[in-house]
């Protein structure tokens, strides 16, 4: 079986001396960044590779910062081109444009994957996490920074969590005393509303605390008034005086 159609280069060796950097490179890497990267080179070597354009005069695509490491470890002199040394790299073939693509897409993080940090947190107490390149604000991203704390410094957090506890204890007592206020600020309001409601139950009642007496004639009306006292033009008799009244006839 043949190789893939879409392995575009071919492992070369040139002298350093043959290569460039490319003038437009937008890369740049801190100083803790290349100290880690000399730091993995050191370790592991170089692995990964320097690409590089046969057509534009052996400009580099892609590995300016391994490049550069490379340079310190050999004390290679970029002037006079001293201490000269050899370089495995992949070597393409392409015009400028493609080229300048190229060094955008080999060092764009949108092209490559992201970390899944709660793998990363699994695997990074297995490891040496600075010899993998790892920072101190990376272990804190992804939630094991207290890898980076000492014997003495995991006994002084011990220390502090444990003064801590009833610091915590009180809180949690301030908050049970606000959730029953709270309750019992809820079963007032609820009180409150019972009555409201049976007292606007009691007002619709009365509402209806009401009789109306009808006659064939206002002279039968007016018989019934004098009867009783009334004027024989009121409209209306409060029903308790009335009641009064009929209790005395009886």
């Amino acid at each position: 079986m043949g190789l893939s159609k879409y392995f575009n280069s071919k492992s070369v060796e040139l002298k350093r001396s043959q290569i460039k950097p490319a003038s437009y490179n937008p890369r740049t890497i801190s100083d803790e960044g290349k100290k880690a990267l000399k730091r993995s080179i050191k370790l592991y070597g170089v692995v990964g590779g320097i690409v590089i354009n046969q057509a534009t005069s052996y400009t580099i695509v892609g590995g300016h910062q391994k490049v550069a490491v490379l340079d310190e470890l050999n004390k290679y002199d970029k002037s006079t081109h001293e201490n000269d040394y050899t370089l495995r790299v992949e070597l393409i073939n392409v015009d400028e444009k493609t080229e300048k693509q190229l060094n955008i897409t080999l060092n764009n993080p949108n092209v490559g994957g992201n970390w899944d940090f709660d793998a990363l947190a699994r695997i990074v107490p297995d490891i040496d996490w600075k010899d993998a390149g790892l920072t101190d604000a990376d272990l804190n991203m992804i939630g094991v920074d207290y890898l980076l704390q000492t014997e003495e410094e995991n006994s002084i957090a011990d220390a502090l969590s444990d003064m801590m506890v009833p610091v915590s204890e009180q809180k949690e007592a301030d908050k049970a005393a606000k959730q029953l206020e709270r309750a019992e600020k809820v079963a007032h309001m609820k009180e409150v509303k019972q009555q409201v409601k049976e007292n606007a139950q009691k007002q619709a009642e009365n509402m209806d605390a009401y009789v109306i007496l009808s006659f064939d004639t206002y002279e039968a009306k007016a018989a019934f008034c004098e009867r009783f006292g009334y004027d024989p033009d009121m409209k209306f008799i409060k029903g308790e005086v009335f009641d009064e009244q009929i209790e005395r006839i009886d």
